[in-house]
């Protein structure tokens, strides 16, 4: 542990408002502080006549409240895990967000995954971990393409305390600082629990707030939050010190009968929050007990945008500090200090730039939206298959799977909606990233709910990769009642698959287009 430096107390630091309600964007509760208003008693007409209004009034006599400041410093205890954040061999390993492959993560959006690179527009790039000057010796900079994980388990207490230095470059609402818990990419059945220190937009008129400690424990169902009243953001370009100390202590919250344990939140070891019996705003519990799927990790997590920034000094002590202790933290460190690094080098990929051997569909740099051009339409006479080819290109910044070709089946020859001839209606619209849905008249019915059946062998690790420069086989079969839709597909690389939308049901005559999200189609 680097030596603690008890200095003199710290005159007034940053004034903080006092919170005593907490609950998304409602207001919070009037302060107990303010006095209460009362209509005055009506004259006595035999008591003394009132004091003459040319008289200076009395001063009042009540004492002002005094605003929180730095506690007297106290010695620290001995932390369960310190992370120093210097470059040392402390266990801490690079992680980054696999692109929409949760894998066994039920309730996620991406995968998280240990790695040394990073692919952004298709490009592999090395992961480069900076250091700088922190508030305390020497600090970790994160550039936001990866995060990071701790070798943390969890502790059978609901009293600790977590606590670290932050100054960011970019933050991101619900995104990510430091998020610790079990199950926490899971679906709710699996007993998610966690505390995600984040920012939010719920401030006076969608003010944004930083830090707010996001947490929940889905057995019990509590999701509260905690965070200093002031409508502002702590850490951005900046240091701050953030620690949050759970007392250990339960108590139910009487609006909606789910426990909580007491809590308090101080910004540069300042008191910002006090969560006690009677508020909303609390920590779940049990949040931090050990479990086989426990992680914490910093700047990234299944669903939100990475954090960028700088990062230092961060403990984990399982018992609660007092507020001298806490005082003792922000005192070893220099928040005035200027820490510097640099952006990464990265792999520059030239836009999409497609030369058409035959007809494009959409902008040759894959810049068309969804919707935004059509190819011809082709009839599919009952009994018949009809099959066209073409060469699929997608926008080269940031693909997403459905920035990929996409099928139309519908009722007339030549038409794109309703407006352009009145008794156009589409029995499919079908997609490369295995989603469709009947459109039209019956707008939302997706093919989860139409008896569809789907089918394909996409590896999805690469489809991304595979399907840019693929050549794509489409063929429409008019089964008289239904119509099937089979694509077959040898990308670049020269592997193969297929992908089948079967059992769609047509109603009258059957026609069928390409569009386009994001790509381009050649054609052929």
């Amino acid at each position: 542990m680097k030596k603690k430096v008890l200095a003199a107390l710290l005159s007034a630091t940053m004034v903080m408002s006092m919170m005593t309600a907490c609950g998304g964007s409602e207001e919070p509760a009037a302060s107990s502080n303010e006095p209460t208003k009362t209509e005055a008693p009506a004259a006595d007409p035999t008591e003394a006549p009132a004091a003459d209004p040319t008289e200076a009034p009395a001063e009042p006599t009540e004492e002002p409240v005094a605003e929180p400041t730095l506690a007297e410093p106290e010695d620290l205890p001995d932390p369960l895990y310190h992370f120093a954040m210097d470059g040392t061999d402390e266990g801490i390993v690079t992680i980054v967000r696999d692109e929409n492959n949760p894998g066994a993560n039920t309730g996620a959006t991406h995968g998280i995954i240990e790695s040394s690179t990073y692919v952004k527009d298709g490009v592999e790039n090395p992961v480069v971990v900076q250091y700088a000057n922190g508030p305390v010796g020497t600090c970790t900079y994160i550039d936001g393409n990866f995060g990071l994980s701790f070798p943390v388990e969890g502790f059978d207490s609901d009293a600790y305390t977590l606590s670290f230095w932050l100054n960011a470059d970019r933050l991101s609402t619900y995104g990510p600082t430091l998020q610790i818990g079990a199950n926490m990419g899971m679906a709710d059945d699996a007993g998610v629990k966690w505390l995600n220190f984040t920012q939010s937009e719920w401030g006076a008129n969608s003010a944004k707030i930083f830090p707010v400690v996001w947490n929940r424990n889905s057995e019990t169902g509590v999701w509260p939050w905690v965070y200093a009243g002031d409508d502002s953001i702590h850490g951005k370009k900046e240091w701050v010190l953030v620690t949050l100390v759970s007392t250990g202590t339960r108590y139910t919250y009487a609006e909606d009968g789910l426990d909580r344990i007491a809590c308090q939140l101080y910004l540069d070891g300042v008191l910002a929050f006090d969560a006690v019996e009677g508020t909303y705003g609390g920590l779940a519990p049990d949040v931090l007990k050990p479990h086989d799927n426990f992680e914490c990790y910093w700047g990234l997590n299944y669903w939100d945008s990475l954090f960028k920034g700088f990062v230092d000094e961060f403990y984990i002590f399982d018992e609660a500090l007092t507020a001298g202790q806490v005082a003792s933290l922000y005192l070893e460190g220099d928040p005035t200090v200027e820490s510097v690094a640099e952006a990464p080098e990265e792999v520059v990929v030239a836009p999409l730039a497609v030369t058409p051997t035959g007809t494009a569909v959409g902008a040759t740099d894959g810049s068309t939206g969804f919707w935004g051009a059509h190819s011809e339409t082709w009839a599919v006479a009952e009994g018949e298959t009809v099959s066209k080819t073409f060469v699929n290109w997608h926008r080269t910044e940031e693909p997403a799977n459905w920035n990929n070709f996409v099928v139309v089946l519908q009722n007339v020859a030549n038409a794109h909606g309703a407006d352009a001839d009145p008794a156009y209606a589409e029995y499919a619209v079908v997609r490369a990233d295995n989603y469709g849905w009947k459109g039209a008249e019956n707008t939302g019915a997706n093919l989860d709910t139409l008896g569809w059946v789907l089918e394909s062998n996409w590896n999805w690790d690469n489809f991304v990769a595979e399907l840019q420069g693929a050549t794509v086989t489409v063929s429409v079969t008019n089964n008289g009642g239904t119509a099937d839709v089979v694509c077959d597909v040898v990308a670049a690389s020269g592997a193969t698959y297929q992908q089948s939308y079967k059992n769609i049901a047509v109603d009258g005559d059957l026609h069928f287009c390409f569009t386009v999200d994001g790509c381009c189609l050649d054609i052929q």
